[in-house]
């Protein structure tokens, strides 16, 4: 099964300008200035991205969703996925990391670019919500950022001004990624994390996204924030982007479910016809709903019987799989997956089973079928299906 959340809100921190608030920002920034020493008054800037984890929770407890605490192969996964709105003069080499923020903070309402008139008459930034020195806004609360004395267990770095986020460290409480040369969309494990959200009591106050090595507890990674390196600008789209793109955290996990009971199998060596049982074609989008996959020989040899052979239900190869992408973008929302986007079979057929609150309302989708003959290390036959199994979302 795979099914995924937007974020509830999101903001940049930059360190160079300490109170500035870009909380409806439509873009979130990974940068870095260096001065022209190279060496002093140095400014970075961080993510800091919240999803509102209750249902997923009580789905978990009632057990819809398998605990992240479980073994592998049967345990829920969690992934923090960014979509990269613009990157420019990256270097070869670089990383990001994630971590649980230990501090409540309020979004704001500003933007990097957007100036306002002061009571003097002058052009000032907003500055009420979160930023990289207040945690809330630097005049109606003026809660700071930790600088010193951290909690037990959390932690907080700088370069050049104060403030910046403080967040849980040890074991468990961080994930990394190295880029190569690849693709910049951020795509990071955060099961572990939302683990300790779930089961360990810490309080959920979102990910803290920064560059590998911002804080003592890194190892002996390259302190990529603190040295003179520039390694260019990276750009994602935000919760309030007005695209398809918004940050998601995305929760998958095994279906297990294959039971053919009286069936016959499907021989995908022939040629064959894949359909969506009474598809509706429009669903609300806080239902939950099974479309039912139905497959048949297109050409089904002539014998004398008593019913048509349109109506005989077989099964499809036990590695057989879904993918949905936009209609219109041909952007792939929920990929192939070999451990959660499988499709399932009871004694009635084979189905696929959607949770609809994942996707944007009033936009159409489309599913894929892949099946696979033999195994997966080693198959027989592979087919892809990519016709009109479209359907479209309501509010």
């Amino acid at each position: 099964m795979y099914y995924s959340i937007t974020a509830k809100k999101d903001a940049t921190l930059y360190e160079r300008s300490e109170s500035l608030n870009s909380g409806i920002d439509e873009i979130l920034e990974i940068e870095k200035t260096i001065s022209s020493s190279g060496t002093t008054n140095i400014y970075n800037s961080r993510i800091l991205i919240k999803f509102d984890l209750t249902n997923i929770s009580k789905s978990i407890s009632n057990g819809t969703i398998p605990a992240p605490s479980l073994s592998p192969g049967v345990r829920s996964n969690f992934e923090l996925q960014l979509k990269t709105s613009e990157a420019k003069d990256l270097a070869l080499k670089y990383g990001l990391e994630a971590f649980p923020i230990s501090q409540s903070w309020e979004m704001g309402k500003g933007r990097k670019s957007t100036r306002k008139i002061s009571a003097g008459g002058s052009l000032v930034v907003e500055e009420e919500g979160v930023s990289w020195k207040y945690r809330d806004g630097k005049t109606q609360y003026g809660n700071v950022w930790s600088t010193t004395s951290f909690a037990a267990g959390t932690t907080g770095s700088f370069t050049t001004t104060g403030g910046g986020g403080t967040w849980y460290t040890g074991s468990g409480y961080s994930a990394f990624r190295r880029y190569d040369y690849e693709d910049t969309d951020i795509s990071l494990d955060v099961t572990s994390i939302v683990d300790k959200w779930i089961t360990n009591g810490i309080p959920n106050e979102g990910f803290i996204l920064l560059r590998s090595g911002s804080t003592e507890h890194s190892g002996s990674r390259i302190n990529e924030e603190q040295n003179s390196v520039d390694y260019g600008t990276l750009k994602y789209f935000s919760t309030d982007t007005h695209t398809i793109y918004q940050p998601r955290l995305v929760c998958h996990w095994p279906d297990g479910v294959f039971i053919t009971g009286s069936l016959d199998a499907l021989d995908i060596a022939k040629h064959n016809i894949l359909y969506i049982k009474n598809n509706r074609k429009s669903y609300k989008v806080g239902s939950k709903e099974r479309f039912r996959i139905v497959g048949r020989e297109k050409y089904p040899t002539k014998t004398y019987d008593t019913s048509s052979k349109e109506l005989v239900v077989k099964f499809l190869p036990s590695s057989s799989f879904y993918s949905i992408e936009d209609a219109l973008t041909g952007e792939t929302i929920i990929p192939f997956n070999t451990g959660s986007t499988k499709i399932q079979c009871d004694s009635q057929g084979n189905y696929v089973d959607l949770w609809m609150d994942q996707f944007y309302s009033d936009r159409r989708y489309k599913f894929l079928f892949k099946l696979i003959s033999g195994s997966m290390d080693s198959p027989f036959l592979e087919r892809i299906y990519d016709k009109d199994y479209s359907f479209k979302v309501m509010r």
